[in-house]
């Protein structure tokens, strides 16, 4: 999130391309209709011209700008990380944190019937071995075991 640039999204397609630097890859997303439509409300509205997508806040130590004012700078990932924070203990979840959204998403995702590979290919995972700690124990050990 803290990289994501203007020119990564693509509101015509409804689409956003971003590289994650963990996992050296660029990926393409289809933007859900609500993603899609949040976008478009920001670019109309708020977002920068060019650049980095989100905007920091001037502090009082760095003299840019009166504190708390948006700048054209990108978000650094701890500035995110104090964002995702706040805006969880406003909806009553104290100690959200980004990583928890991205848990959350990737079991709802696995609860939703996703297979395997096709979330482990959407998280950016090089390997099954993560996106398999979202999916839950099937109550019937061999539901779903098909045979000849």
């Amino acid at each position: 999130m803290a990289r994501l640039l203007v020119t990564d999204f693509d509101l015509k397609a409804g689409e956003l391309k971003f590289y994650r630097p963990k996992v050296d890859k660029t990926q393409t997303h289809k933007l859900t209709p609500r993603t899609l439509a949040a976008a478009k409300a920001y670019f109309e509205q708020d977002a920068p011209s060019a650049g980095n997508l989100w905007r920091g806040s001037a502090s009082k130590r760095d003299g840019r700008a009166a504190a708390g004012t948006l700048t054209t700078q990108g978000l650094s990932d701890r500035a995110i990380t104090s964002r995702v924070e706040t805006l969880g203990k406003l909806v009553g979840a104290e100690g959200l944190s980004a990583h928890d959204c991205r848990h959350y998403w990737a079991t709802q995702a696995a609860r939703s019937g996703t297979p395997i590979d096709c979330l482990q290919d959407a998280g950016g995972w090089n390997s099954p071995v993560m996106p398999l700690r979202y999916v839950e124990t099937a109550k019937i050990a061999n539901e779903g075991v098909k045979l000849a």
